[in-house]
């Protein structure tokens, strides 16, 4: 998808305030539970759309980027960044990435899980959201697969998050980028009277 194209700086796979947010990706929803949905809405704390997978089902209510199964993302930038704010429920991602060896490794990051391991092939990262608020998170994706499985970073393949959650922004970059030195069209603004619904 992006293998061929020039990265550099930031990119973004997912802006929940631009006019097609989901525009990228396949959207899969659970049929099995009756209140499994994912919708763009218009953030109460925020003023502006967010992105809001839920479902007591997170294995089968998911979005996930490319679009088709038999695409592959090609993204070179290592750090990938989200901003996404806890329901409560159990939520994960999970990034799938070529190493330096051409195999193909998986990294997820959730909060419901203890400690940090290897397991089948997946290194799995406990996930700690701040309740109530938005999080801005920031994944060293060449540093997590040396450390789960002693190689490098070759490339970004597909990117996954399952519910339940509320993103703003999905996005890769060249360096670490903190929150405050995004572009403006990609910060999150607060109005002052809003409160954290």
């Amino acid at each position: 998808m992006l293998r061929s194209a020039y990265q550099s700086g930031i990119l973004t796979l997912l802006n929940s305030a631009g006019s097609h947010p989901l525009q990228l990706w396949a959207v899969v929803q659970s049929t099995s539970a009756e209140d499994a949905q994912i919708t763009v809405e218009r953030g109460c704390d925020i003023g502006e759309n967010v992105v809001t997978l839920e479902s007591p089902d997170l294995a089968t209510t998911f979005i996930s980027c490319p679009k088709t199964a038999s695409e592959k993302l090609g993204m070179k930038l290592p750090y990938m960044f989200l901003m996404v704010k806890s329901t409560d429920q159990p939520f994960s991602f999970e990034v799938e990435a070529l190493d330096g060896r051409g195999l193909v490794r998986r990294l997820r990051a959730s909060n419901y899980e203890a400690r940090a391991r290897v397991e089948d092939g997946i290194g799995i990262v406990p996930l700690r959201l701040d309740e109530g608020c938005w999080n801005y998170l920031t994944l060293d994706i060449a540093l997590l697969l040396e450390g789960a499985f002693g190689t490098g970073y070759q490339e970004t393949s597909r990117v996954t998050f399952h519910a339940s959650a509320k993103l703003r922004l999905v996005g890769f970059a060249d360096r670490i980028v903190p929150e405050d030195q995004l572009p403006a069209e990609l910060r999150l603004y607060c109005p002052d009277n809003a409160n954290n619904g």
